[in-house]
């Protein structure tokens, strides 16, 4: 199940982590079926998985129970991803679960009414939890369908995305990911860093990033927002006074950014680049950014359940199968040990946090999530492992 760790910052101290697996043991059944006039506004298919294709089925016998709700959405991507978050919230159940929880996983349209009477169905079955890949005004057809009862919800969205009251972002953006980069950096020696990032809107998840270096106790420039791939001139009368430059995933040709910079104003001795795992083949063979600092959240997914992963559905565990399976095993931790009182908010914000197949997380704040990662540093035109994610946050 996931464990618990003690809320420390990445990189800056650690402790013990464990991610335990039982046997896999699985209880399928159909007794959750929406009533025949929730089938007809839905389109779920307890009653004609033949005809639609939906799925509909339940997984454990436990007396907690839970939900995925899936939407089925036209474009293939969205639809992979929605298999993979789903086996990967099976498995967790399959392997760790099976007396302590009764998942139903529910698929409907993406529709607003067929939403709708998919959560009513879940509603009449009084479920404790929804984890979802639904998005935008989907919660609120979900909250229609729930008529007033208060369920939390953990979506399958990052923290970027705004996301309504008892609902929990639980996917790591790059951005996320240069938190955790940063963090290295510091612990590697960096005190003073300059962000730099390619839009406004840019700029606002940028101070997400300083707000935490601060945190941290390091110094924080003003942000630079680049105009025509270049530091404006007033940025650069502090460029050599940082030792950590952070370069947003928006930031196009980063490596003739720092050269124009470093050839207007020569950088701070020992300068680190952290950089995000959205750099390009080109980005990854220049120079400039050799050594940069990048942190990577899939890496020890495989090494975690990929042997299971496999063993059940024939492919290697994703990243996406990784999320299913933390959000559902952290459900299963919760129930286990506080019972009704599991999904409280204290209990999901647990200052403690959770292990899982991605590395240790935590929810924080305004329902965002936070999560370790290993590091990798830039060479030879690709990410180089450098060192494993540390077991705390």
């Amino acid at each position: 199940m996931v464990g618990s760790v003690k809320t420390l910052p990445s990189f800056l101290r650690a402790g013990a982590l464990a991610l335990a697996l039982a046997g896999l043991a699985s209880c399928q059944t159909d007794d959750l079926k929406p009533s025949s006039g929730e089938v007809a506004a839905a389109g779920t298919a307890a009653t004609t998985v033949t005809d639609s294709g939906l799925y509909n089925q339940t997984l454990g016998s436990g007396p907690m129970r839970i939900a995925y709700l899936g939407i089925r959405r036209a474009d293939q991507q969205s639809r992979q991803a929605d298999s993979e978050y789903r086996d990967g919230a099976a498995l967790a159940v399959n392997t760790l679960g099976t007396e302590v929880v009764k998942l139903t996983m529910l698929e409907t349209l993406d529709k607003p009414e067929a939403i709708e009477a998919a959560a009513k169905t879940l509603a009449r079955q009084q479920v404790s939890l929804i984890i979802t890949t639904a998005r935008g005004a989907e919660f609120d057809a979900i909250q229609r369908g729930l008529g007033g009862l208060k369920v939390p919800m953990i979506s399958f969205q990052t923290n970027d995305v705004p996301l309504p009251p008892d609902v929990y972002a639980f996917v790591s953006s790059p951005a996320d990911s240069l938190i955790e980069s940063a963090s290295f950096a510091m612990a590697e020696g960096a005190t003073h860093a300059m962000i730099l990032a390619s839009s406004p809107a840019e700029k606002l998840e940028a101070e997400r990033i300083a707000r935490q270096i601060k945190a941290f106790n390091g110094k924080v420039e003003p942000i630079v927002e680049l105009t025509g791939g270049a530091l404006p001139p007033k940025a650069l009368t502090s460029w050599n006074k940082a030792d950590m430059v952070v370069l947003m995933p928006g930031v196009k040709s980063p490596g003739e950014v720092l050269k124009k910079a470093d050839a207007a104003k020569p950088p701070r001795p020992g300068r680190r680049i952290v950089a995000s795992s959205v750099l390009t083949p080109q980005d990854l063979n220049e120079p400039k950014l050799t050594g940069s600092i990048v942190c990577r959240y899939d890496q020890n997914v495989q090494a975690r359940i990929g042997s299971r992963y496999m063993a059940s559905y024939g492919m290697p565990a994703s990243a996406q199968a990784g999320y299913g399976f933390d959000a559902m095993a952290m459900a299963i931790g919760l129930a286990r040990r506080y019972g009704d009182t599991a999904f409280a908010a204290e209990r999901i914000m647990s200052p403690d946090g959770f292990s899982g197949s991605l590395g240790v997380f935590r929810l924080e704040g305004e329902r965002k999530v936070r999560r370790n990662c290993d590091i990798f540093k830039v060479a030879k035109g690709s990410y180089v492992f450098f060192q494993k994610a540390p077991p705390t946050l």
